[in-house]
Order: C-alpha cells, then structure tokens, then sequence
C-alpha cells in the first residue's frame, strides 16, 4: 500500500514544467473539492480515478481489436488532463508500471481479475455482464458484487515521496439494485 501512495503522488505531477511552477509542499497540501470535480463519459468506459492536488483523472476503458475486447491487455488507461483543456494523454510507461496501470490476469471466458499496479490489496474483477450487455469493472462491497464507477484518494500533507493519504474512496453501484455505494479504506 505504501508504494501505491508513493506512486499515485509522485505520477500526479505529470510533467516537469508543472512540477516547477509547484512547490512540494504546495502541491500537497492542495485539497480538491470532490464533490466539484469533472466527471468523464468516455466511450467503453469502466470507471475513472482521482486524487489531489487537481483535477486530472485517469480513466480506464476497455481495450477492443477490431470491436472484439483484447484478451491480452482488456484495459486501457490514459489521462485527461482538464487542468491543460482536457487534453488527452497516454500514461508514461513509469505511471503504467508503478502507479495507475493494470494488471489482468483471465480466470474464465469473458473475465478477468484486475488491479491497478500500485494496489494490488483492491481486486478487481472484469467480468462481461448479463444485465447490463457489456463489460463492467466489480468490486466485493459487504460481500455484494458492485460496479466500480470512480476511484478518489485523498492526500492530506506530507512530502512528495512520502505523502500523508487520508483515505481510499470507491464509488460504486449495486450490480442488482443499481444503488450507490461508497466504500472508504482509512489509511489512518
């Protein structure tokens, strides 16, 4: 887990120019107001993740050949930089190895266990859903299957190597009921 809040924050400053209109310790101490904060329609999208200083959010879609889903790299993720006109940028190969990437691993037809590279205690499953006609990105909320819908982790301080991370949030839906659900890891 330490080397997730290491990554997510050392991988948010996403290039060298804005890491040098930023100070470490302003740069952290930045909170973003959640509630406030852009929300993606990304065609095949399967949920997005955001944290602080900004508002820059990865999403995560699936990743199709031809209209057929890559059995060998099923999700792609890339920035949308809204903090730079929402423009649109692949992940360095430092963010899809450490931080934000995922890892999948097929256990049957049509699913796969998934985490991102930093956070492997968070199993993914992403599985083809019935109800839904497409494939969806679950999550075992109180032993009840969700749809992950965004990822937000709240950075509280610290420096840019060891940053204080209040929490872990995950928005989801109930797979059955399609009533929201949010799951908070405290990292206190």
């Amino acid at each position: 887990m330490k080397a997730f809040v290491l990554l997510l924050v050392a991988s948010s400053v996403y290039s060298t120019s804005v890491f040098a209109q930023e100070t470490e310790e302003s740069s952290l101490g930045k909170q973003v107001d959640k509630s406030k904060l852009p929300v993606p329609n990304e065609k095949e999208q399967l949920f997005y993740l955001q944290r602080d200083p900004n508002r820059n959010t990865v999403v995560y879609t699936l990743n199709t050949k031809d209209g057929q889903l890559d059995e060998d790299d099923p999700v792609k993720a890339y920035w949308i930089l809204y903090e730079e006109d929402g423009e649109r940028k692949d992940l360095s190969y430092i963010q899809r190895k450490f931080a934000y990437g995922i890892h999948a691993k097929k256990i049957a037809e049509n699913e796969y266990q998934i985490n991102l590279s930093s956070c492997k205690k968070i199993p993914l499953r992403l599985a083809y859903s019935q109800e839904s006609g497409q494939y969806e990105a679950f999550v075992s909320i109180k032993n009840k299957p969700a749809i992950v819908e965004r990822i937000f982790v709240r950075i509280d301080g610290g420096t840019l190597f060891k940053p204080h991370i209040d929490y872990i949030e995950l928005t989801c839906k109930d797979s059955k009921s399609g009533q929201e659900l949010t799951h908070t890891i405290s990292m206190d």
